[in-house]
């Protein structure tokens, strides 16, 4: 019985294009794991998904017990606060030129940050579709508002 013409084409005598699929399979997975990383980066985060997650942070400080989905939200919400809270450290969110937060000089902590942020989202409904960086911006300058 002679070979198919698969064994013929993906096995010849030399082994090369085994040898050469072999290595393709890593650098092509790689490739996919990077795009599908670089799409689910892409959206940008909104009100009603901080709110959403953040609940679960302010929810482990109040000393309630986390489902392990309410943990890993909490402890992404507190890296996003705290992100946004080292941005003040390099430099200064204004809006129409003017610096929009101005935080206590003996510093704010990512928990009073939650706090703030969640009790805005909350007070703020209509806005759960819009830019979540915008929201815990406007929730701070509206706690922290920069003297004139």
């Amino acid at each position: 019985m002679g070979k198919s013409i698969i064994d013929t084409e993906l096995a010849p005598r030399t082994g090369r294009p085994q040898r050469a699929v072999a290595v393709a399979i890593p650098f092509a997975l790689a490739g996919l794991l990077v795009l599908c990383t670089w799409s689910a980066q892409a959206a940008p985060v909104t009100s009603g998904d901080l709110l959403n997650r953040c609940s679960s942070s302010e929810k482990s400080m109040n000393g309630g017990t986390l489902s392990p989905d309410e943990t890993m939200d909490a402890m992404w919400c507190m890296g996003y606060v705290s992100g946004l809270l080292d941005g003040f450290s390099i430099g200064d969110f204004r809006v129409g030129g003017a610096k929009a937060v101005c935080p206590p000089e003996e510093s704010l902590t990512r928990s009073e940050a939650l706090k703030i942020i969640n009790q805005w989202l909350r007070e703020h409904p209509q806005d759960k579709d819009k830019n979540g960086r915008r929201s815990a911006i406007i929730a701070l300058s509206k706690a922290y508002p920069c003297k004139k």
